[in-house]
């Protein structure tokens, strides 16, 4: 692969007939001027492959868009002087011309008969007018101050060779070409520097983030010096973090090892939390190696990283909000479909409380990337973007106080780019055309842009908001390209952008990607959350309490969205879902489930009289929680996990409560009135999870003395012998219980699979039509309160086979042997 330049030294001016700047070399104006105006061109669909149109077709919709903005900044009281008059003279001048023109052909319908071919050439003067109103438009939006950011740091890179919101942000898919940038002079020139030039051997570089008082500068970067020829031909190239200050100096690398950490982000508090590989494990839903990464905290030095989530599978972007709290992207697809359920949730700094965000009941978009705090606003701006393709879609605002789920949050920041994968396919970009799609979650499909006519597939990102109305972003009119292609090297230029439509080019490099525009300058310092456990100073070591477990308090479980049935709960069961320790799908597997996670559980927790439970749990491991009937069987079962940091205390309404309700009240329960209670062990075989050791001692005892032999009764043999990946029994029961499995069952995964809401009972025992049948009675069979706990604990368990992803323990454990546990919890 050819090496890419440092930086594209661009000297131009702003093309202005107002406008006066200082006197730059000629030929570096024009390359500047040429690249604005072919921009421009692009926009409005002049010359364009696809449904092209002329220059006076291009002005009404210049015009609207131009007068929006206008009216926004003469509300917000900016200075303009003279431009809204000038305005106004080029929109008679356009009016005039049109006339003449449409009376030149002899029309009195004249835009219609003037613009009925786009191929007819314009006028010569229809074309200078189109490039004046042009011209003064981007007047118009660098006049806004809110445009006048000062320097913008910004990085150059390749994407990653294989497209995909896993693969992208690997070491081992990385291709070279790039660096930290400063384009010194936004709107004005494309005249940049590269920071720490040649200081660094040839490689790829993410994510650069500002400090708050604007003097450090932290990004990811990955040594590399020829693109990979496949996901494994460099499986030791790694991302670490590196910092240095704002000027260039004083590299420095921060973290090291056999991980990738990238996204930085400076923490009020002067730590640093990013995303690491750290956590271990892999993604469980397709061929790999995936390593899962999520959040992680280092010192403010970089020393001391380590992983403060134990979420099961990936999480992105962390962002910090205004009032302190973290925002990322986490996937939480535990027994859901694996497209959906990128979405957004908050944190503390220190890793406590846990909170989902926005979307985990949405299915449009798929997920939702680069979240970013609005200045002095609670709503978030982020990127709409696919699961089968790097970040990039379209841009939103979210405002969760108008809920947190679906598209009524949602407002459409560039509704001309349509959200990725749901409402608009993703080209595989191979030679035999295919695409990624998955739109279950579109009930009525928007209204395809002229600009996606023009230009199908074109995509934003890297949102950086200004306020809510105004931002920097990268935009590509390519076409977004997913698994198993890469995209193009120079697709993504940075840009002014607005929510009238206005876009202007600020940079671009003809060779390579602009992506991750902040500026470099001091910025306001959210509140510092107090922490769990104090640190000695700020930017040193968190110290979490010394316990290693926390405490979990539920006011009511029957305040529960769905509602409940009419059902006692008598206790929550403890299960302990288990990250993925091989790196490709159903290889092997732990059950008939597709590309489950591996589960055990805990044990059960008493729930009171009055729906409360105040229980104790371990610290730093996935959890989730079912609430049982009087027979043990799981009425509601949490299809996402939680976790605690040691010592902490979490405190909710009630059993999947909607988010919008009030927060504890103050009544006295009766779980409050006494210690959290301890967890009590469930059966043998539950932990680790043991098909043979938990179920088939029921059916010996009930079962195989009528279900075995040449002749089983009703031909269905439950004996306990090996029988392909799993035994007799087991498959022989299988068909007969309610599992969750995304992508396993023929049918809308909306209904077959009960997505994006779990319905109370629709899986587990109380949905299996076996527990149905022995409860109602089969023959003399008799089975105690025991047996009925064993059977209902497997069937809620996902109804799996394995408590682990060991290939030699699984061997044991069909066998019927104990193992000591999984080797990653």
């Amino acid at each position: 692969m050819t090496r890419h330049r440092r930086c594209a030294i661009y000297s131009g001016l702003l093309l202005g007939i107002v406008v006066c700047f200082a006197p730059l070399p000629a030929r570096a104006a024009a390359s500047d001027r040429e690249m604005i105006e072919q921009d421009w061109r692009k926009q409005d669909g002049i010359e364009t492959r696809r449904y092209p149109i002329t220059h006076a077709e291009a002005l009404p919709r210049l015009f609207e868009r131009g007068d929006a903005l206008l009216r926004d900044l003469q509300m917000a009281k900016v200075e303009l002087g003279e431009l809204p008059k000038r305005w106004e003279a080029l929109r008679k001048e356009f009016r005039s011309r049109r006339r003449e023109e449409a009376d030149s052909s002899g029309s009195t319908n004249s835009v219609r008969l003037l613009t009925s071919a786009a191929t007819v050439a314009d006028s010569s003067a229809m074309e200078q007018l189109w490039r004046r109103v042009h011209e003064l438009r981007r007047e118009m939006v660098f006049s806004n101050p809110l445009a006048r950011t000062g320097p913008l740091l910004f990085v150059k890179q390749v994407p990653s060779m294989f497209s995909h919101q896993l693969t992208q942000y690997y070491g081992s898919c990385a291709r070279p070409g790039g660096g930290v940038f400063v384009l010194e002079e936004p709107g004005r020139t494309m005249r940049c520097r590269q920071l720490a030039a040649g200081e660094l051997p040839l490689g790829s570089y993410q994510h650069a983030e500002v400090s708050y008082d604007g003097k450090r500068v932290l990004f990811a970067f990955c040594a590399v010096d020829k693109a990979p020829a496949n996901r494994d031909a460099h499986p030791n190239h790694h991302y670490h973090l590196y910092e240095m200050a704002s000027d260039g100096s004083k590299l420095r690398q921060l973290t090291d090892g056999p991980y990738d950490d990238f996204s930085p982000r400076c923490m009020p508090d002067g730590h640093i939390m990013f995303i690491s590989s750290r956590r271990g494990g892999f993604h469980r839903c397709g061929r790999g190696p995936c390593p899962t990464y999520t959040l992680a905290l280092a010192n403010g030095d970089g020393s001391d990283p380590r992983p403060i989530s134990f979420h099961e599978t990936h999480e992105w972007d962390p962002a910090v909000l205004n009032d302190g709290r973290v925002i990322y992207t986490r996937w939480d697809y535990v027994d859901r479909n694996a497209v959906h359920y990128q979405q957004l949730w908050t944190v503390r700094p220190d890793g406590t409380d846990v909170r989902a965000f926005y979307g985990n009941y949405t299915l449009n978009p798929v997920g939702v990337w680069e979240a970013q705090p609005v200045p002095g606003s609670s709503r978030v701006m982020a990127t709409a973007a696919a699961h089968h393709a790097m970040t990039a879609g379209s841009i939103i605002l979210l405002d969760v106080t108008r809920g947190v789920d679906g598209l009524d949050p949602i407002t459409r920041l560039t509704p001309d780019a349509l959200f990725p994968e749901s409402e608009e396919p993703v080209s595989h970009g191979t030679a035999k055309p295919a695409f990624w799609r998955s739109p279950g979650g579109v009930t009525k499909p928007p209204p395809v842009s002229q600009d996606a006519k023009w230009w199908p597939g074109h995509c934003y990102r890297s949102p950086w908001p200004l306020s809510e109305k105004y931002f920097l972003a990268a935009y590509s009119f390519d076409s977004l390209i997913g698994e198993p292609s890469g995209n193009p090297a120079n697709m993504f230029g940075l840009y002014f952008v607005d929510a009238f439509g206005n876009k202007e080019l600020i940079y671009r490099d003809p060779e390579i990607c602009s992506l991750w525009p902040v500026p470099l300058r001091a910025r306001p310092k959210p509140p510092a959350m107090p922490l769990l456990a104090s640190a000695q100073k700020p930017g040193s070591r968190i110290t979490y309490h010394e316990s290693r477990d926390g405490t979990f308090f539920l006011e009511n479980v029957y305040n529960a969205w769905p509602q409940l049935p009419d059902a006692r709960i008598t206790k929550l069961r403890v299960v302990q879902v288990l990250p993925k320790t091989t790196p490709h799908a159903n290889t092997p597997t732990v059950g008939v489930a597709n590309a489950s996670p591996g589960k055990q559980v805990l044990g059960t927790v008493p729930v009171e009289s009055d729906g409360s439970a105040y229980f104790r749990v371990p610290a730093k491991i996935g959890l989730a929680f079912q609430a049982l009937d009087e027979r043990g069987q799981a009425v509601q079962t949490m299809r996402s996990l939680t976790y605690l940091q040691p010592g902490e205390s979490v405190s909710c309404v009630g059993c999947h409560e909607q988010r919008s309700n009030a927060p504890l009240s103050q009544r006295t329960t009766v779980a409050r009135s006494r210690p959290p209670s301890e967890i009590t062990p469930g059966p043998d075989g539950s932990k680790p999870l043991s098909y043979p050791i938990l179920v088939q001692p029921v059916l010996d005892k009930h079962c195989v003395s009528c279900h075995s032999g040449a002749k089983p009764a009703g031909k269905v043999a439950l004996t306990g012998g090996a029988q392909g990946r799993y035994s007799v029994s087991y498959n022989a029961l299988i068909g007969r219980v309610s599992f969750s499995s995304w992508g396993g069952k023929p049918g809308d995964f909306r209904v077959v699979n009960s997505e994006p809401v779990s319905q109370p009972g629709f899986f587990g025992a109380r949905g299996s039509a076996l527990m149905k049948m022995l409860l109602r009675g089969h023959h003399d069979v008799a089975l105690s309160r025991e047996d009925i706990e064993r059977l209902a604990t497997w069937m809620d368990a996902n109804a799996l086979f394995y408590g682990t992803f060991d290939v030699a323990d699984q061997a044991r454990q069909q066998r019927g042997e104990r193992i000591e546990g999984p080797k990653l919890e």
